[in-house]
């Protein structure tokens, strides 16, 4: 129902989350792509739709941890198993999916595992998975995280236009 009503207001685009924790959930390597599929062939081939795959939400057992703490959204211990899982999946949908959102808002510290946001730390993590998908799909757009409107600056949230500003330094 929600897909036809965004396209009867015209959009050709959806953005559809897909949380690396649904699909690589219990180890590295093994993946489970039912919901995934599903998605993908609903928004894509079902109703015509372009799809921007919004990739986060790391799975526990990448988790600085180990998985002790089940963390809301933390960037992995080791940023090659989130570029892996990014080549992983967008070999799978090569041709079907046409750009990829990496993260969400890492300039808030819940989406940043509780720690303080640091955008040359999510410019590591963004470059990984931009030659994961590149590899796997050179023609795949790739693009930053939203970043969250905000005037804080403290170790809760850092300004949308300083973090911004330090992606780029």
């Amino acid at each position: 129902r929600d897909v036809e009503l965004v396209k009867a207001m015209g959009f050709t685009w959806v953005k559809q989350i897909f949380g690396w924790r649904e699909i690589e959930q219990i180890k590295k390597g093994n993946y489970d792509w039912y919901r995934s599929d599903i998605l993908v062939q609903e928004l894509l081939e079902a109703k015509g739709m372009k799809i921007l795959a919004r990739l986060d939400h790391h799975p526990f057992w990448a988790q600085e941890d180990g998985g002790v703490t089940h963390l809301y959204n933390s960037p992995p211990k080791n940023y090659r198993d989130f570029g892996d899982f990014c080549y992983v999946f967008a070999n799978r949908y090569r041709g079907k999916i046409g750009a990829y959102q990496i993260w969400n808002e890492p300039n808030l510290a819940r989406e940043w595992g509780n720690q303080p946001p640091n955008p040359a730390e999510y410019v590591r993590l963004l470059a990984h998975c931009y030659a994961g998908i590149k590899a796997a799909d050179p023609s795949a757009i790739v693009i930053s995280a939203g970043l969250a409107p905000t005037g804080t600056d403290n170790a809760e949230a850092m300004p949308d236009e300083k973090f911004f500003r330090g992606m780029y330094a």
